[in-house]
């Protein structure tokens, strides 16, 4: 019986970092995109090239 119950706490607790892994890199995705929007924005050159190969 204690098996049981300590295997079912794992995988709770392997779903509820999952779930919380799954929004911070959501989180941080958005970051990014904004901080690479933000970035051409202030330092727009007329090199085209410059600004498509900086992610």
């Amino acid at each position: 019986m204690t098996v049981i119950l300590v295997f079912a706490a794992l995988v709770a607790a392997s779903v509820a970092y999952s779930i919380y892994d799954g929004r911070k890199a959501e989180a941080s995705s958005h970051m990014r995109d904004f901080y690479r929007v933000e970035y051409k924005k202030t330092y727009r050159t007329n090199n085209a090239n410059a600004l498509s190969t900086w992610y």
